[in-house]
């Protein structure tokens, strides 16, 4: 059971105890013009299950957006991280993802085939997408059985 974390630390949030927003998805992944596709399939296979699908960029407000991104990683159900275009942000998002205690049936991560992995993340399962409609079926299958995992 999480009880705080880095960010809380950071920005004074403390939480008497571990909880999220059920049916929220939070993704991390690089903001591109490329990108726009892949994050719609998301969403859209996100709202076919019931679940409300976010990115960061879609907030409201000037707030400090690394305190938001924190945020989301506490209070998602579930996170999707998209490793395409390697940037060093997902990476890091990732790694405060896993570090709060999320566990490996919490965090979908996916990546364009083609997608280098870098040292610290090429142990771990990701799932390689050819196309927006390959990206789609991954996100809905992977997503029925995250929430089969883990609401038992």
């Amino acid at each position: 059971m999480r009880t705080s974390s880095f960010g809380d630390e950071q920005f004074k949030d403390i939480y008497s105890e571990s909880s999220f927003d059920k049916n929220l998805v939070f993704v991390i992944m690089s903001f591109s013009e490329e990108q726009n596709d892949s994050f719609s399939a998301m969403k859209d296979e996100c709202k076919k299950l019931g679940l409300t699908c976010v990115r960061v960029d879609e907030t409201i407000g000037s707030g400090i957006v690394l305190k938001k991104i924190y945020d989301y990683i506490e209070r998602a159900e579930f996170i999707i991280v998209d490793l395409t275009n390697e940037r060093p942000n997902v990476y890091y998002e990732l790694g405060y993802a896993h570090g709060i205690g999320n566990l490996s049936t919490d965090i979908l991560i996916v990546a364009r085939s083609g997608t280098e992995l870098h040292f610290d993340i090429a142990p771990l399962a990701v799932k390689f997408y050819t196309s927006t409609e390959h990206l789609r079926r991954i996100i809905n299958a992977s997503l029925i059985s995250m929430i089969e995992i883990t609401r038992r």
